[in-house]
């Protein structure tokens, strides 16, 4: 005889099966109309027979390129933005359940400040052609994380994370490490304008394959270790001391959410500048719509962040790229952050 407690899991396991399907299939068709939105518009006819083309041998006629266009430079685009959009989302959703505060970001940490210095420090170098032309993304990237390094020591304090100390230092860190920024783009001269772009959030550089591939990598296990944790930020939910007895090893999973959040947020950010309010806004919607089990709100909530993120860059490629889609978002969610600001709890 099954028990009652087995119950519940299997609806949970039966709405998360359900949602998951929904939502990566809405994301897939996402994928391949994003893909086809730019200055030419690419038929599906043309991709379909590329396709079969590729697959059976057989040489496929496309004189204006189009194909190429698709397989070469927009669906990495789309891919890659699609990873950021559900970096940040899932990274985001983890803090605020860490936190438990909506008003949590994934940037919070300071990872972005830091990266954000390791790209500039690459752009005055020329540090970019290194490594296969992913000098930047690598060294931006190994900058975020020794950024996190640094807040966490500082926020450690008699083998205890305090939430408001952690804050504090990501604060006081990104502060630190955005003075630099400045340094850097005070000699940068001519390489100025190519910082600022990557800071304002960008998409529109030479994505290739492999960067699409490292990148899916770091996310990928990232996200798959933060979910790993959903069932202990439940419990963290009812307190620490709750959690403690309830069989949570509380320090250690503010070490690995913090770790975790900080990779997956480092290598978005390595790859695409800062594109912000994403992993504030997102989660906080799919928490209306889905609830606050993080069992359901990380996968969720980092789908809809990936469709959001690949319709927001579509729009910007529409537009002719006049402006980074780290702008879009900015004007999207600062509204909604104003909303959370004052319709917050008293207290938090």
């Amino acid at each position: 005889m099954t028990g009652s407690g087995d119950m519940p899991r299997r609806s949970l396991l039966a709405r998360l099966v359900v949602l998951v399907a929904a939502l990566a299939g809405v994301l897939v068709v996402t994928l391949l109309i994003a893909a086809r939105i730019g200055p030419v518009a690419i038929p599906f006819s043309v991709v379909i027979a590329s396709a079969k083309s590729y697959l059976s041998g057989q040489p496929f006629a496309d004189p204006h390129n189009l194909a190429l266009i698709f397989w070469r430079q927009r669906l990495p685009r789309v891919v890659l933005g699609a990873l950021v959009g559900g970096a940040l989302t899932v990274s985001g959703g983890a803090l605020q359940g860490l936190l438990m505060n909506p008003l949590a970001d994934p940037y919070l940490v300071g990872v972005s400040a830091g990266a954000a210095l390791g790209a500039s420090i690459a752009t005055v170098a020329h540090f970019g052609a290194f490594f296969g032309g992913a000098g930047k993304c690598l060294l931006a990237f190994a900058s975020g994380l020794l950024t996190m390094v640094l807040v966490f020591w500082l926020a450690r304090l008699r083998g205890r994370v305090e939430r408001g100390a952690f804050i504090l230092a990501g604060v006081v860190v990104g502060s630190f490490m955005w003075a630099f920024v400045t340094v850097v783009m005070t000699i940068a001269r001519q390489d100025l304008g190519t910082i600022v772009l990557w800071l304002m959030g960008n998409l529109s550089g030479q994505v290739t394959w492999s960067v699409v591939g490292v990148a899916a990598l770091v996310v990928g296990v990232g996200c798959a270790m933060l979910y790993s944790y959903a069932r202990d930020l439940n419990l963290l939910a009812l307190g620490e001391e709750s959690a403690r007895q309830l069989g949570v090893e509380v320090e250690g999973l503010k070490i690995a959410v913090i770790a975790y959040s900080a990779l997956v947020t480092a290598a978005a950010v390595s790859v695409s500048g800062i594109i912000g309010f994403v992993g504030l806004v997102i989660p906080h919607i799919a928490r209306k719509l889905f609830g606050a089990d993080h069992r359901l709100l990380l996968p969720t909530a980092g789908l809809v962040g990936a469709s959001f993120l690949v319709w927001a860059d579509a729009l910007v490629r529409a537009a002719g790229d006049r402006f980074p889609v780290g702008v879009l978002t900015a004007l999207l969610g600062a509204p909604f952050f104003f909303y959370l600001l004052k319709t917050r709890p008293s207290g938090e």
